[in-house]
C-alpha cells in the first residue's frame, strides 16, 4: 500500500503547518534575509505573490532596530 499524500510531504511543509507560517517558502525567505539582510531598512512591504502571504508574514515576524 502507497503512503498518504499527507506522509509524502517534505520536512519544511510540516514544519510550516506545525509553526502556523503560510507556506513553506517562509523559510526560504528567511534564510535568504539572514544571509544577505534584503529586510533591513525595509518600511514596507507589497506581497503580490500568488495570496499566500509569505512575504508579509516574514517580514512582520523579523526582529527590526528602531
Amino acid at each position: 500500500m502507497g503512503k498518504a499524500s499527507s506522509d509524502k510531504r517534505d520536512i519544511y511543509y510540516r514544519k510550516a503547518k506545525e509553526e502556523g507560517r503560510c507556506t513553506r517558502s517562509t523559510f526560504k525567505l528567511l534564510q535568504i534575509d539572514e544571509d544577505f539582510n534584503i529586510i533591513e531598512g525595509v518600511k514596507r512591504v507589497v506581497d503580490l505573490c500568488a495570496a499566500s502571504g509569505s512575504w508579509s508574514q516574514v517580514y512582520y515576524s523579523v526582529p527590526r532596530g528602531c
